[in-house]
């Protein structure tokens, strides 16, 4: 029978090309760990003070690399360790998580690879001697092998390879002997936080270090706690280290705590989450590294040191209830930041937003992820936790509203429930309520101080600003749709109560005599503002036509007046063709109004000039400051003039009580202790923004 055929070639060009510098140095790495794992092996417990790697880089005058020797004094390429090198995917060291490919990294990077080794055959020091090239077939070329002649020779492998690929390699390894230094530690920081990592001497260039000492220049801060007495686990030995980042800068998080068992790092837990930190500290490069060792990890670990016999699960719990508390303290003062910028965020969103303050900023905190800055994900968090919170409500009501199905129930039973009924009602609802009020004293306090810039600005540019402040008290706006025709939109909600509160859910409708007006302006470029005032604007709160609500605006400060722009006769013109029949509305049907409906009307404008002139002889609200005219005949109903001042102050005497009970009451949302929003406001509020 046939075997399948491999293209190794084909293979090895499918292989991921390197992205990053720690990519294109991963070749390296494997041959290193190779080298580790090898005088592991040979010098076991001993190997920190008998294991011995020399990685020696050569770069050209561009400092790229033009050649790498890996030195090592491990047991060398004896019979079971060359027949796992010439095996693709081997399970040679598939306990220590290798996955036999190291090998083929090592072809898809360098272009020159010479393997040699010194092994020990009963008794006998042998060498092995060959090329490892990229082909076809015959990967392993002047192979050579013997007895070793020179009586000083130890067991080991050496590795030189030469020349970096074009297909990535090349142009990601790292030029700066400084960036080839922090990956290669950050790398290996968990063989180098064991006590059973061999000596490392990298060269590159003229420099050189020395590892696992070198690990000490990354450390800043560094605190062990002896004997940790635990009910589980036996006692534990816990050491906390505030790193510089680049120790975590090969690994996929920040923070990590590593469980060691006879000196060797058997897992490496990331633990982000828990901190909710990315990098602290002055600089913001600060990383936090542990290590935990104790009897009961090395009890508990497989033969070859790799995975521990316990569930992970366990992990986790050594992390909650052990090392947890040690690891606030230590860090105590990069968390408690972390957790006041946090505890400022709930606070301003829920100041904004009080229907998803329904605990204390305390108790909300305790709902969010350790550490969560982003404004949208916080108020995200407390939505969700709100909703849950209002179906556990909604689950009272209804079982308080089943007891009162009961077929028998007596008085105090009745109102016992009816109480919790309410009870859970308010709860629920109180928040929301508090928001919309919130809401309206905003919309006051920056309509007051957007209104004092709108008539400061003469300017044309003051059109933008116009509509600014008409977007917040009526929102209209002209659609122009695919076939070139136009149509308005009305917003889904409008602010129009602090016309009258009558007109709080009133509805748009607009007659196709208001929207030929608005549709020529929407092409003009002179008067853009056409779409804010001089404009009528219909409302009814439903499509019953027995009662009509028209809202015009005026200008804030404006004096003067064309003869035809008798806010009186416009507004009586405007109902005079409603009555007559025959509009239709944006829609396309026909606007019915019958003749006995009631029409009330606001104009809103600074009582000034022709305005005054126009309006003295009506009838004065009863505070005086306001004018009101109620036709004999024609129609049904009122015309009133509000100022925009009194619009605003009676606006807030209406609400006052709300805000009282809200607690929002005093200074406007806009005045900041340092300075005065008015002033602010006026000064930022540009024509462009």
């Amino acid at each position: 029978m046939a075997d399948l055929k491999s293209n190794l070639v084909k293979r090895i060009d499918r292989l991921p090309k390197p992205t990053n510098a720690a990519d294109a140095m991963q070749p390296l790495f494997e041959a290193v760990s190779n080298a580790v794992h090898s005088t592991q092996d040979r010098f076991k417990d001993a190997v920190a003070t008998h294991g011995k790697i020399f990685v020696h880089i050569i770069p050209s005058k561009k400092n790229i690399p033009t050649r790498i020797e890996v030195k090592d004094n491990g047991l060398g390429l004896n019979s079971k360790n060359y027949e796992a090198f010439t095996t693709t995917d081997t399970d040679n060291k598939i306990t220590r998580g290798g996955k036999g490919v190291g090998r083929l990294l090592w072809l898809d990077c360098f272009e020159s690879i010479n393997v040699s080794s010194i092994y020990a055959d009963e008794g006998t020091l042998k060498y092995r001697r060959f090329r490892f090239v990229l082909s076809l077939h015959n990967q392993i070329q002047n192979y050579s092998e013997g007895l070793s002649s020179n009586p000083i020779d130890d067991t080991g492998v050496t590795i030189e390879f030469e020349g970096l690929r074009d297909n990535g390699y090349s142009t990601k390894f790292p030029a700066r002997t400084s960036y080839i230094f922090q990956h290669f530690i950050s790398h290996f920081l968990p063989t180098f936080i064991g006590a059973r990592s061999p000596l490392i001497t990298v060269r590159c260039g003229d420099e050189i270090r020395q590892y696992p000492q070198e690990i000490n220049s990354i450390i800043d801060r560094r605190e062990t706690i002896d004997n940790i007495s635990t009910e589980n686990y036996g006692n534990l030995t816990f050491t906390l280290m505030e790193c510089n980042k680049i120790a975590s800068s090969d690994l996929q998080g920040y923070h990590f705590i590593h469980f060691i068992a006879h000196d060797r790092t058997v897992h490496s837990q990331k633990i982000d989450g828990k901190l909710g930190l990315k990098y602290f500290g002055d600089n913001n490069d600060r990383v936090f590294h542990g290590i935990l060792t104790g009897d009961y990890l090395d009890t508990n670990v497989n033969q070859e040191r790799t995975k521990f016999q316990f569930e992970d699960v366990i992990l986790d719990r050594i992390v909650n209830d052990v090392c947890v508390l040690y690891i606030e303290n230590f860090l105590f003062e990069p968390l408690e930041a972390l957790q006041k910028d946090q505890r400022t965020r709930v606070r301003a969103i829920t100041e904004s937003y009080p229907s998803v303050a329904f605990g204390s900023v305390e108790e909300l905190q305790e709902k969010l992820p350790s550490g969560e800055l982003n404004d949208d994900a916080i108020y995200g968090h407390l939505s969700r936790e709100r909703y849950r919170r209002d179906q556990r409500q909604a689950e009272k009501i209804r079982a308080v509203l089943k007891r009162l199905k009961e077929p028998f129930i007596d008085v105090q039973s009745f109102s016992t429930a009816i109480g919790e009924a309410g009870r859970a009602i308010e709860d629920a609802e109180q928040k929301s309520l508090t928001e919309y009020i919130v809401r309206r004293k905003v919309v006051l306090d920056f309509i007051e101080i957007l209104l004092e810039k709108v008539r400061d600005d003469s300017r044309d540019s003051s059109y933008q600003r116009e509509d600014l402040l008409h977007s917040f008290i009526c929102p209209l706006r002209i659609s122009t749709l695919p076939s070139g025709t136009k149509k308005v939109v009305p917003a889904t909600s409008h602010d129009l109560w602090i016309v009258d509160e009558r007109l709080t859910f009133a509805k748009y409708f607009s007659s196709d005599l208001e929207f030929q007006k608005l549709s020529d302006a929407i092409d003009s470029a002179e008067r853009p503002d056409i779409l804010i005032f001089d404009h009528i604007h219909g409302l009814r709160q439903t499509d019953d036509p027995s009662r009509i609500m028209l809202v015009e605006f005026k200008h804030p400060g404006r004096k003067q007046y064309a003869d035809d722009e008798n806010p009186q006769q416009q507004v009586e013109g405007y109902i005079r063709k409603l009555l007559n029949g025959g509009k239709v509305d944006v829609r396309g049907r026909p606007i019915q109004i019958k003749q006995d409906t009631v029409f009330c009307c606001f104009i809103i404008a600074d009582i000034v000039g022709k305005l005054d002139d126009w309006t003295y002889s009506w009838d004065r609200t009863a505070d005086g400051r306001g004018r009101f005219y109620q036709p004999r005949s024609g129609f049904k109903g009122t015309i009133e003039l509000i100022g925009w001042d009194t619009l605003l102050s009676d606006a807030k005497e209406r609400n006052q009580a709300f805000f009282d009970r809200a607690g929002i009451s005093g200074k406007s949302f806009f005045i900041e202790p340092e300075e005065d929003a008015h002033e602010r406001l006026k000064e930022t509020i540009d024509v462009n923004s």
